[in-house]
Order: C-alpha cells, then structure tokens, then sequence
C-alpha cells in the first residue's frame, strides 16, 4: 500500500537527515582541528521495483558520509620546526607504537602533521601517533633503499640519538706557495687538525722538501695522535709545478690533464690513532692541474692561504630542520648539519575509500588499494612545507547553510508521518 510505503520513506528521511546533521555537527565540533577534512553526506536513493508499470512502491532515501582525506586546506605558519604540512596529494606514515621495529604496531596515515618531541627524543603528533621515516646516511642517502617500498623499511624518527655527535676527518683542501727560489733539500711544513670517528683530534702534517729536480717538492704526510705519538711518512710523494706559471704539472710522477683534481690519500689505521677510533682515509687535493687555485711554486716565502678540512669533535643538537623533500637534518652547535632521517610519504589508488580512525588518521581498506612508500615530490606525491600546519578544511558558513537545509528537510519528513497517519484515519473513519 502506497500509504504505508509513503510513511516508511518520511522515515528513511529522518534517518537519513538525523545523520546528515550528525556529520554537520561533527564538522563544526572540528573547525579547528589540524588536517581535519570535512565530511558531506551524499543521499541516495531507495527504489522498490514495481510489479506495474501503473502503480509506484515508495522505497525512500539513504544518507552516506563522504570525505576526501588528500583534500587540500589552507596553510598556517608556525614558529616549530616539526609541524609539517603536505602540499599536494599523500600522507604522513605513523604508527601507534613508538618502536614497530621491534614491538610491532599498526601503521595509519594522517595528514595532522603538529609533531613534537616526546621525553624519549620521538617526534609524536598530537593523537600520539609516531611519524615514520627512513635513516640516512651523512650524506643524504636513504640506508636500506632497497626495501624502501616495505614498511618493515621504516622506523620512528628518533633525535635522541644524535644529542650529541662527531664528524670524522675525510677530505682537506690546501692552499700554499712553495718558495720558486728555495735551494734543494729546504723544507716546509704544513699542520692540519683532523678528526677520528670518536671526535678525538690529531695532528697531521704535510713536510715539503724541495727535490733535487727542476720544479719538484717532495712530500711526506707524518699523523701525530692525541697522545702524541708519531707515525711518520704514512704517505710520500711528490708534486711537480709548471715552470711557465708555477700551477700544478704533475703529482707523484704522473701529469694528468689540464682541469684535472690532484689528490693523495693519507690511509689512517687504528693503531695510528691510539684511540679504539676506527681506521681512517683522508683524501687531500692539492688544487687543480694548470690552475691557480691550490698548492703554487712562485717566487716569494712560503704563505698558507686556505687550509680547510671537514670533521669535527663532539657537538651538541641545537635544531632540526626538514626540507621539501622531507629530509631531516640536525643542526649542531659547531656549526655543523647532518641529514638523519627522511621522511615517508603514503599514497593510495583511491584515498576516498580509507577507512576514518581515531586521531584525525586513516587506515587501509579493501577499496583503498594498497599502499605505496614513496618520496615527497616523486611518484605523485606531494611536496613538505616545514613550520606549517594544514587547516581544517570545513567553511562555516556553508555548514550553517546546510544545517538550515537539513533542519527544513528533517521537519518535512516528519510531515510526510502525520500526513500519512491523517490518510490512514480516513480510511478508518470509512467502516463508521
């Protein structure tokens, strides 16, 4: 009986309006939480086929709740360096337990990127999920790159363990004119600070003895250890000079092509050091061969311009800082940064199917597909923007709009209920 029919749909209205207003109020409850995407509900029709083309069964209406979790909200800068914001489609990889390594845990995906440092030097975000990345090597390099695209890859990213780092000596760069006029056998030295893998300092030095032959230094590379124990001529050579400008000719006997980098490398064992510091290799470049810009033979006294090295004794971690392409680098009070982490970026066929979690975070679904690990930037994956977090995307004055919307629509449907009974008392009213 249509009747009935008709009631049953004012019905499946005030359900479907019931939940309508539920996820308007649940948007405005959150109008002012980090990466928090607006629901909509999406009404669909209810059909009841018809056995006649003649007559018409009521079937009524069904509300379903939609959201986009890529969907972009505006940015708003912060004085942290740890709140991060997405920039395009992705999300952050977290985890619920601080070590999924070894303690397992599930891994969710959220876009609420206000994260912070808890007392054991973790970055958690407000929800207390734990954000994810990969440990890098100090020159940016992911460390297992080959099963990047395996969560088991990850790990929480954890600045506890770099309060306090060295950096070991692995390069110097020289700059010095040996005299053009020095009679054979006159020496020079040069003294350069280097660092172990422990951050102890030592001396190396460089001893210039002018050769017998026409525009050659000999060279020897002596390593005095913090003990003070010296290990002599641990490298020897020779560098010859051009007689036309006094740049680099050749380096131990050999005259490579113009533009070419002169090296020598000065190979530093453990015992050497005498300090339990590993073993050690520092290549040092003399300049460029036929430019001026390294050692130089010219007439004048012996004059040291640039003598630079790398490495560094123990420092502490003052700040971090995370680039576009979620790399995380520590900053040190000496001056120096290393790049330890960088960040993981989620992304899934189809977003809209995630399945909602607590903590303003999403879970994988079977209409989801499955989850890629990607870098930001790569593979459609967004871009990072540091001392930033993403708004809400609700607009108050559309809810309120839809609110009066759903307010109309839920008193029509409870209309549709009394105009039915009203229908039902007349047709009661006929056997009187």
């Amino acid at each position: 009986m249509s009747i009935y029919g008709g009631m049953f749909s004012g019905v499946s209205a005030l359900a479907a309006q019931s939940q309508a207003f539920g996820i308007i109020s649940d948007n405005i409850a959150n109008v002012n939480t980090v990466g928090y995407k607006d629901t909509t509900a999406r009404f669909q029709t209810l059909v009841t086929e018809s056995i006649a083309n003649t007559r018409y069964s009521p079937g009524g209406v069904l509300a379903r709740p939609f959201v986009n979790p890529e969907k972009q909200g505006l940015l708003q800068g912060t004085t942290s360096q740890t709140d991060l914001a997405l920039v395009g489609d992705g999300f952050f990889v977290v985890n619920v337990n601080d070590d999924p390594v070894n303690n397992g845990g599930d891994y969710l995906l959220t876009r609420a990127g206000s994260f912070t440092e808890d007392e054991e030097g973790n970055l958690v975000n407000n929800a207390g999920f734990f954000l994810q990345g990969w440990r890098t090597d100090s020159s940016g390099n992911i460390v297992n790159a080959t099963t990047k695209d395996q969560l088991s890859s990850l790990e929480t990213v954890n600045l506890a363990g770099f309060t306090s780092v060295s950096n070991p000596t692995t390069t110097a760069n020289l700059a010095a004119n040996l005299p053009a006029n020095a009679t054979t056998s006159s020496t020079q030295t040069t003294n350069l600070t280097i660092y172990d893998s422990l951050g102890i300092d030592h001396l190396l030095t460089i001893n210039w003895t002018k050769s017998a032959a026409a525009n050659v230094w000999d060279y020897s590379i002596d390593v005095t250890n913090n003990a003070g124990t010296t290990t002599a001529a641990i490298v020897t050579g020779t560098l010859g000079f051009d007689p036309a400008d006094g740049t680099i000719q050749s380096i131990d006997g050999a005259s490579p092509a113009n533009g070419t980098l002169a090296q020598t490398t000065a190979p530093i064992a453990v015992a050497e050091f005498g300090s339990g510091a590993a073993a050690s290799s520092i290549t040092i470049n003399w300049g460029t061969v036929g430019q001026s810009n390294g050692m130089s033979q010219l007439s004048g006294q012996y004059e040291a311009t640039l003598l630079n090295q790398n490495g560094s004794s123990p420092s502490t971690l003052i700040a971090v800082e995370v680039d576009n392409e979620g790399i995380v680098t520590a900053r040190f009070e000496n001056g120096d940064t290393r790049p330890i982490y960088k960040l993981a970026i989620g992304t899934v066929p189809a977003s809209t199917e995630l399945r909602s979690e607590n903590g303003n975070a999403y879970s994988l679904s079977s209409g989801s597909g499955d989850l890629l690990l990607t870098e930001a930037g790569l593979q459609g994956a967004g871009l990072i923007e540091s001392s930033a977090l993403e708004s809400s995307t609700v607009d108050l004055s559309d809810e309120f709009a839809d609110l009066i919307i759903t307010q109309r629509a839920y008193s029509a449907a409870t209309r549709l209920i009394t105009t039915g009974d009203e229908l039902l008392s007349e047709i009661i009213n006929v056997k009187r």
